[in-house]
């Protein structure tokens, strides 16, 4: 999204979002803590003030300001999604897939770590819920329409994102996966690319089965969130969803 379209949002027009980066410019941390509050990337910096991205990043480290802090801006994902998108929906199981039932599971795994989940759900940027939804921007998948800004909408995508990931691998498709030595490849991203393009497969996860994976990745996830700051990425961020698409 350009800086433009992200500003309006906020009412905010583009000359005056380069007034305030002029009369500031001596105050590194105001222009950082405004653009966080704001969810205004390093990238948008860079477009409003003509100075390249690594300038821009140049301009924070000069005191001790992290850039990257400025590049999560979306809920649960922040990268291009591409044909990965339709994966991303809300939960409609019941049962043992519902959100109750996989919330409870995952918080009985979480042990005492309970607390990370509430946390890992409940942390947004201020400006993110302030009108009670959260959009398809907000979210950082562009064919969601806007859901409530509440917990249970995220849990939801969250859910049914990796119930819908699950869902299209076999068991074969899953291991090839889960044993690639290094996830942060090209190669990765084409065999994850290319094995979810091909015909869905005749065999079928159980819903107990299934339910198990998606415990277990959502246990893995959030171990992976907090981790040295990782919980400024998006909640989908580290899933086998979010590394393809890195």
């Amino acid at each position: 999204m350009s800086a433009e379209s992200h500003l309006a949002e906020f009412g905010i027009t583009v000359q005056q979002a380069r007034d305030f980066i002029k009369l500031n410019i001596q105050e590194p941390e105001e222009i950082f803590q405004v653009a966080r509050d704001y969810g205004v990337t390093t990238r948008m910096l860079s477009e409003l003030s003509d100075h390249s991205v690594d300038a821009v990043r140049g301009y924070f480290s000069a005191v001790n300001l992290q850039s990257k802090d400025l590049d999560y801006p979306n809920i649960l994902v922040n990268s291009d999604l591409g044909s990965l998108g339709s994966l991303v929906s809300l939960n409609q199981r019941e049962g043992i897939l519902s959100n109750t039932s996989l919330r409870t599971a995952v918080l009985e795994k979480l042990g005492s770590n309970k607390g990370d989940y509430e946390f890992t759900f409940g942390f947004v940027k201020p400006y993110q819920d302030d009108d009670g939804i959260y959009n398809a921007d907000e979210l950082g998948v562009g064919h969601l329409t806007s859901v409530p800004a509440t917990t249970e909408s995220l849990e939801s995508l969250f859910y049914g994102s990796l119930i819908n990931i699950f869902s299209a691998l076999d068991e074969i498709e899953l291991n090839q996966i889960v044993g690639f030595s290094n996830k942060g490849t090209e190669e990765y991203q084409t065999l994850f690319l290319s094995t979810l393009s091909e015909s869905p497969t005749p065999i079928m996860w159980s819903d107990t089965d299934l339910s198990h994976l998606v415990e277990d990745e959502v246990v893995s996830i959030i171990g992976k969130y907090w981790e040295k700051g990782n919980y400024l990425a998006g909640l989908l961020d580290h899933s086998y969803l979010g590394i393809a698409t890195a």
